[in-house]
């Protein structure tokens, strides 16, 4: 296994994307297709807009290139669902949860290899995408059917997605009913995270890469029990939440501009958001290492940091972004996060 960030560099380029540009390019030809004008232009807009995600999830193939043909698919097809509902709940025509619900039952049917295919669009007026939810849907159960030790990690990540799926249907509902249902939606967890707030909480069920890092586990054919409660551990508070509050912190300003919710904006003052930052950065970096394949996850950690740092958003002319961005660059100390930083630079540019 690799131990130098420039090795998982290289292997990105020289093996994930290809596999990654054709998986993507095939689903964005499919969503051009979508008969009802709606359901296109939220697709389309998701895949248009957030690629990244699909990039950034791609990385946890580089582990296992003897699988790179069946994980690649299953990150790409999972993701395009997520993005693909987020638009549908944020950008789209409705504000109803039954409907938030029922389109988000795709991602744990997605989840479940022998699941039967519903009607997702049940409670929206716009219903026909020509077989484009259902299509992500089926490429993800045939491909986690190949994934050895599925078995052992399905309920976990069923259960990471639905916490997901909760998430968004009580982000998106109406403005003024959505704190209180987060809130409410927190009190059964709170004792079991005493050392994170709601809103970290809640910015924690809002990333799918806990997702990603269990199904490159499940490429193992000797995978124990142990080790994915220990992955678990790590990513769910931790990573995860540094991955969505780091999101959250890039589009600080652009959500108060558009009335969006934002769980960086509940930090009383720029220095308890930079402290409870650093210490999200701390405490991931401290349980990477006790994984397998530390060093990987120690470099997802550098990796977070470099490219939500690294983001257009992120310049002078928003100095309370700017400032926060670069005490956190600082605190994380190490050449993987700088290395990771300039070639993120250089690909946004």
């Amino acid at each position: 296994m690799f131990r130098r960030s420039w090795q998982l560099i290289y292997r990105m380029y020289r093996y994930i994307k290809p596999v990654l540009e054709q998986e993507f390019g095939t689903w964005y030809k499919r969503a051009e297709q979508i008969p009802d004008s709606e359901l296109r232009r939220q697709a389309l807009a998701s895949m248009s807009t957030k690629k990244f995600h699909c990039e950034g999830g791609c990385v946890y193939a580089s582990q296992t290139l003897s699988y790179i043909n069946v994980l690649v698919p299953l990150i790409i097809a999972y993701q395009t669902i997520s993005d693909y509902l987020d638009n549908l709940c944020d950008r789209s025509t409705s504000l109803d949860p039954q409907d938030f619900r029922q389109l988000h039952l795709s991602m744990q049917d997605a989840l479940t290899p022998d699941a039967p295919l519903r009607d997702y669009y049940l409670y929206r007026e716009e219903k026909d995408d020509g077989g484009f939810l259902a299509s992500l849907v089926r490429t993800c159960q045939e491909s986690i059917r190949q994934l050895p030790s599925y078995a052992i990690i399905q309920q976990d990540v069923v259960r990471l997605s639905t916490l997901y799926s909760e998430l968004q249907v009580y982000k998106h509902i109406a403005h003024d009913q959505r704190e209180a249902a987060l809130l409410n939606w927190w009190k059964p967890y709170q004792e079991k995270y005493p050392n994170i707030y709601w809103q970290e909480f809640s910015a924690v069920t809002g990333s799918t890469i806990g997702i990603f890092a269990l199904f490159a586990l499940a490429t193992a054919h000797d995978l124990e029990e142990q080790t994915v409660t220990t992955v678990i551990e790590a990513y769910f508070p931790w990573i995860c939440g540094l991955h969505i509050l780091l999101d959250y912190l890039i589009d600080l300003e652009e959500d108060r501009q558009g009335g969006d919710l934002n769980f960086v904006s509940y930090y009383d003052t720029e220095q308890e958001a930079i402290t409870r930052l650093q210490f999200f950065i701390q405490q991931a970096k401290l349980n990477a290492k006790k994984l397998p394949n530390s060093e990987f996850h120690q470099m997802i950690v550098d990796g977070l940091v470099a490219l939500y740092l690294a983001d257009r958003k992120v310049n002078r002319n928003q100095p309370e972004i700017y400032l926060i961005a670069k005490q956190l660059l600082r605190y994380t100390r190490g050449f993987p996060s700088w290395f990771f930083y300039i070639n993120s630079l250089l690909l946004r540019r």
